[in-house]
């Protein structure tokens, strides 16, 4: 049985091959600001998107898109801001900035086999936080 590590680092990886199949510059993987941590940026024209990848069995008790929780979404909107800063390019109106989700699904718990995906653009926003991006 795979653990929750290995479950997500299939799900990334199986994310950044979709990614890069259609048309995305990975810019990082699993980038760290203090606590938070976003799993991949990536880059399409002048969107910078900011993706947690959800990795779940589908026989799971929730679907990915569950499992992202809003607490979690002000986490990675920080530590966009911070990604976005340390580069020169926070609010230079060069890149827009963007939150998406990747779903994964497996056969099963511990089953590398991918039953389906989906990459939802624009999953949320800032709306609601108090950052501005």
């Amino acid at each position: 049985m795979a653990t929750t590590r290995q479950r997500g680092a299939l799900g990334e990886a199986f994310a950044c091959a979709r990614l890069l199949e259609d048309g995305y510059r990975i810019l990082e993987r699993n980038w760290r600001s203090g606590k938070s941590e976003i799993d991949l940026i990536a880059q399409k024209g002048n969107v910078i998107a900011f993706i947690e990848v959800k990795t779940r069995a589908q026989d799971g008790w929730c679907t990915p898109s569950q499992a992202l929780a809003r607490s979690q979404q002000r986490r990675i909107i920080l530590a966009a801001v911070a990604y976005l800063r340390g580069k020169g390019i926070y609010n230079t109106g060069m890149f827009q900035p963007r939150f998406d989700l990747f779903e994964v699904v497996t056969a099963c718990a511990g089953s590398p086999e991918v039953v389906r995906y989906r990459h939802l653009t624009s999953a949320y926003d800032t709306e609601g936080f108090d950052v501005f991006i």
